[in-house]
């Protein structure tokens, strides 16, 4: 795990984290707890993370009725929410003349219109409780910028769907749209877009190695190597930081 120095002291804060059960979302609330910070996890399947300063709770956040829930109950605990990290994502793989309305009505509920009513939902509770600030970071994509690379997929290969890419690029806009409107809110939002992270379970090692060749940096890259950019939006420190998306791909899209 990567722990702040002074310059990214982030330690007391208040932490949300939606999808905390995959392999993303969980590595973040380690993170966020190594580092000195209450974390509140949202998911609809628990995981196995244990820590006192973490809490768990089971939440379909693609509905608005309980994502204004907890954000209510953290605030009534806490009186505040430092930190909201928009992590949670789905995708489909299925064939492109086979993908149906189901499949791209659950992506773009997950994906958009969760973070939208997630930060329009604080935004209502900040003005009405007249809290001082907070950070809200969404995570994007590579693919929310440009479009997959074809030749590297194989059949039973994950891929990057077209819904999947069309609800990334929505989270980029309205992370830009959010920051201007809410800025005298001092509500500050940014984006993260990762590249390729490398997932054992789920890519087998041609995949990954034909990805690897498509990325200036010659390979996919890890979990950790959100860490720091995380920390660094999270901190009191990048004050005069807002509507941004920074790509962390090993220089995919660059190409």
């Amino acid at each position: 795990m990567t722990k702040g120095n002074s310059l990214f002291k982030i330690d007391k804060k208040i932490v949300l984290i939606t999808g905390v059960s995959g392999q993303l979302g969980e590595a973040f609330a380690k993170l966020y707890l190594e580092n000195g910070c209450i974390v509140y996890g949202v998911d609809i399947k628990k995981n196995k993370l244990k820590n006192k300063k973490y809490v768990f709770l089971k939440s379909d956040i693609t509905k608005k009725k309980n994502i204004s829930k907890i954000l209510n109950y953290i605030i009534k605990v806490h009186k505040k929410i430092d930190i909201l990290i928009n992590n949670a994502a789905v995708s489909y793989f299925s064939e492109l003349i086979n993908r149906n309305d189901k499949e791209i009505d659950k992506t773009y509920e997950v994906n958009l219109k969760s973070v939208i009513n997630l930060i329009t939902e604080y935004f209502k509770i900040h003005k009405i409780k007249k809290l001082k600030s907070s950070k809200i970071i969404n995570i994007g994509s590579v693919y929310g910028v440009n479009s997959p690379d074809f030749k590297i997929y194989s059949k039973g290969d994950r891929f990057s769907s077209d819904i999947y890419g069309a609800t990334k690029a929505g989270v980029i806009q309205i992370t830009k749209y959010y920051s201007v409107l809410l800025a005298k809110h001092n509500i500050l939002i940014n984006t993260i877009s990762p590249g390729g992270i490398k997932n054992k379970k789920i890519q087998n090692k041609k995949f990954q190695s034909k990805y690897s060749k498509i990325v200036p940096l010659a390979r996919m890259g890890n979990v950790e190597d959100l860490f720091t950019a995380l920390l660094f939006l999270s901190s009191d420190n990048t004050s005069y930081i807002t509507g941004q998306n920074l790509i962390i791909d090993g220089g995919l899209t660059i190409k």
